[in-house]
């Protein structure tokens, strides 16, 4: 149907338009109809959290949602939020958000509700969204305020210190970054503490900025207190040890690999092979190896006390590196025959 106006002109589609719009409504008000918002964030997460935030400009509404989000994640990395670390969590976010109290312990409680129900899927994604919408000082900052809440009990263990590089990677922190930033905490560390303690080097509560190894960083262990090589006295005649033999008191360290273990060890296996080496040529290592499940290793380890063996495992570019994580050390009686 072509239609000719007054003017000469004419017009087919217009006209098509007009005669349907008329009919059948197709159209209408699609001029005056106010465009629908873009949701604020990628992730239901992040979008539930700054939903909370309602007073707050988007943009900043996101961040504050995803470093909340973040916090709690690093928090529940031990299975559970304790009451310590959502107060952590909350005091942070007040302080980054410029919110009152209150709103700040809602968004802490959302945060840490909906890593325990959804961080299965979410974590890599909020990690990767506010790697999007923040700067390399910002991502600075959230690790250091991970830092913080995972060692508001005064104690920063193994897995969370694990969860600590793994944000730091997937954020795109350099490591001689995140290395820096890790030393703030070296009295916070899980095994290094003790050992101060006992040698009485560190007055408690005063943080030492101590290099602390990172993934891929090669170093040296922290200076180690001598070896004690503990054993049994020579038996007597009638003692229920025949002659020559004695046990060794020593220490007997399993650590898990972490799930994701395969596919981060061949980066790491080199530095770490050549360590166990030299450590049992120092005849700190008696055995090391891992079990043919690819469950965990196994080390017998000579040393003064448990928290010395703590921190030789912690020092290792296994546990740094997201290979290995929570360790066991007990006390292992070693026979030794020395006939």
């Amino acid at each position: 149907m072509i239609l000719r106006y007054d003017d000469g002109s004419c017009s087919a589609v217009g006209d098509l338009m007009s005669l349907f719009q008329s009919m059948f409504g197709i159209g209408r008000g699609a001029a005056t109809t106010p465009a629908t918002p873009a949701p604020v964030g990628d992730t239901e997460s992040v979008r539930r959290i700054a939903a909370r935030l309602g007073a707050m400009p988007a943009d900043r509404a996101r961040f504050v949602a995803a470093f909340a989000y973040l916090l709690a994640r690093a928090a529940r990395v031990d299975v559970a939020i304790s009451p310590v670390e959502e107060a952590e969590i909350a005091r942070l976010v007040a302080e980054v958000g410029g919110l009152d109290a209150a709103t700040a312990a809602l968004v802490a409680e959302l945060a840490s509700t909906r890593v325990e129900h959804f961080g299965a899927t979410d974590d890599f994604l909020v990690t990767r969204e506010f790697r999007a919408i923040s700067t390399p000082d910002e991502r600075e900052q959230l690790l250091r305020c991970c830092l913080l809440v995972v060692a508001a009990d005064d104690h920063i263990d193994a897995t969370e210190s694990w969860l600590v590089n793994r944000l730091a990677e997937e954020l795109d922190v350099a490591r001689p970054d995140l290395n820096r930033i890790r030393a703030e905490f070296t009295d916070k560390i899980a095994g290094l503490v003790e050992v101060r303690r006992l040698r009485g080097s560190t007055p408690t509560g005063v943080a030492r900025t101590v290099p602390v190894p990172v993934a891929g960083t090669p170093g040296p262990p922290p200076a180690q207190a001598p070896l004690a090589m503990t054993s049994a006295p020579v038996p007597e005649p009638g003692s229920d040890l025949p002659p020559g033999v004695r046990i060794e008191q020593v220490w007997l360290v399993e650590v898990p690999y972490t799930p994701d273990a395969r596919e981060r060890r061949p980066a790491f296996r080199v530095e770490h092979l050549s360590r166990l080496a030299r450590l049992r040529a120092e005849g700190r290592v008696i055995e090391a190896g891992g079990t043919a499940d690819f469950s965990k290793a196994v080390l017998l380890i000579r040393g003064a006390n448990e928290a010395e063996i703590l921190a030789l495992i912690e020092s290792d570019v296994y546990t740094s590196g997201g290979v290995w994580h929570s360790p066991t050390v007990v006390g292992y009686g070693r026979v030794v025959s020395e006939g």
